[in-house]
């Protein structure tokens, strides 16, 4: 089956902080203003280029005008990309960058990027802080990264 559109989803840390895009950075949070935000709707497609088995996502903002990209340097740097998440859904061109593997465990889902093996979608303790990447520690001790996320689709 191909896909028309984009599918729209919603995501919150395991600490409820919604995803929100402000100065071109995706952002967790809750209160803005003295309001409770609903959070930026996540626009997702599956890349149909990889194992389907490991559930291969693409992650867009905006009506899927940005994606979500972990660079293609040494170190991956997660940033928002201007490019359109039906183009990426519809070429065969690597767009391994874009991808993340999403892993249900229970109620919650973590996303492991495709290009770098080992290297997850997290949020830090702090409100208002950049959605990042980071190494899941051996020793699960210290202040973690939070890396399970709500992914609910859109009403």
């Amino acid at each position: 089956m191909v896909l028309s559109g984009a599918l729209c989803f919603r995501m919150k840390d395991a600490a409820l902080k919604v995803l929100y895009v402000q100065d071109n950075q995706l952002l967790a949070g809750g209160m803005h203003a003295g309001k409770v935000m609903k959070g930026e709707e996540i626009s997702v497609v599956p890349n149909r280029f990889l194992d389907i088995s490991l559930s291969p996502v693409i992650l867009g903002v905006q009506g899927g005008s940005q994606c979500l990209s972990c660079g293609t340097e040494q170190e991956p740097t997660l940033k928002l990309e201007a490019v359109d998440i039906m183009e990426l859904y519809h070429s065969d061109k690597d767009s391994k960058s874009f991808t993340f593997y999403r892993r249900d465990t229970g109620l919650t889902s973590s996303f492991e990027s495709a290009a770098f093996p080992g290297w997850y979608l997290c949020t830090m303790s702090e409100a208002d802080q950049p959605l990042r990447l980071t190494q899941l520690p051996e020793d699960g001790s210290g202040d973690n990264p939070i890396t399970d996320f709500y992914f609910q689709q859109c009403d």
